[in-house]
């Protein structure tokens, strides 16, 4: 969807209301395979080397204004990644990140550097919830040691599982010195709205920013919904799904386990039927390069 056809303004005083606004960062792009976004009935190793369609990927986070402090939902990726061969320790992963993704990165890609291209110093970031551990959303934490850093303690128990750099989680940019993890667990909600997911967890207890585990692309992998009086409700499901006409149609993409994700679909498609406007969000993909001189944020919701 166009970002021009997101956009949406609070019509009241935000003052006086827990969100000012919510904003898309533009953090770089990739390109991955056909596959690897629309799914294959092919061996995943038979695409990842033979494949020769590419699609763009846009690499994005956000950025919500919370009278609390501000919030980055994912931090983006470390453009290192890119450019230091040391980045990935294993020989395996260096050998594969290009044939899984082509990456297109700049230094100013970099979370503090797009923070600081929309006026905000990275210091002020207060909490950043991790929508998952795959390095193309935790790439920016090492530049918010200040902030509060979410993730469900499914996700996070991965990095106790043999080898999870197999599955591109990359403990030495996670577990580093002076990151104040917190590992949450969703509690049961009397609300009708969340009956059908195994839990919720509210970031600010205010009800603005509900957390809810959305499985499947990883096992801990969570959505953030965003809802305030007077805003259409917005749903950000990061890599839940590439394409939101995906999760409509029930089509799974070329990674992640398949009956988990079409579970997870079918509770978000049951949340958007209890909550009427709900939009659900994902990195939006524009289907061309970005130009030399690309606008670095997009406003989804408010005025702030």
């Amino acid at each position: 969807m166009p970002h021009s056809q997101i956009e949406a303004r609070d019509p009241f005083n935000s003052v006086d209301r827990p969100i000012a606004s919510v904003r898309v960062l533009q953090c770089g792009q990739a390109e991955q395979h056909w596959e690897h976004r629309y799914g294959s009935q092919r061996p995943q190793l038979l695409w990842v080397f033979f494949g020769r369609r590419w699609v763009l990927l846009p690499l994005q986070a956000f950025l919500i204004a919370h009278r609390d402090g501000l919030v980055l939902f994912d931090t983006g990726i470390d453009p290192a990644v890119q450019f230091d061969k040391s980045y990935i320790r294993q020989a395996i992963g260096r050998f594969l990140l290009s044939r899984i993704f082509r990456l297109d990165l700049k230094e100013t890609d970099r979370v503090d550097h797009v923070l600081l291209d929309v006026g905000v110093d990275v210091k002020d970031i207060r909490k950043a919830v991790i929508s998952h551990l795959h390095f193309d959303h935790v790439g920016g934490i090492s530049q918010i040691p200040q902030a509060e850093l979410l993730v469900s303690a499914r996700e996070w128990a991965i990095l106790s599982e043999p080898h999870p750099e197999k599955e591109w989680i990359l403990r030495e940019h996670i577990e580093i010195p002076g990151a104040d993890w917190r590992q949450i667990s969703f509690v049961p909600s009397d609300d009708p709205l969340f009956a059908d997911f195994d839990g919720v967890h509210d970031v600010t207890g205010d009800g603005s920013m509900i957390l809810l585990p959305t499985p499947g692309h990883t096992p801990g992998s969570l959505s953030m919904l965003i809802r305030q009086d007077g805003w259409k409700p917005v749903l950000l499901v990061a890599d839940l799904t590439y394409e939101v006409a995906m999760l409509e149609a029930d089509r799974v993409p070329g990674t992640g386990d398949p009956d988990t994700l079409r579970a997870s679909f079918a509770k978000v498609r049951r949340l958007r039927d209890r909550l009427p406007g709900l939009e659900v969000v994902r990195p939006m993909i524009s289907g061309r390069k970005r130009p030399s001189r690309a606008p670095q944020e997009h406003r989804i919701l408010g005025t702030g």
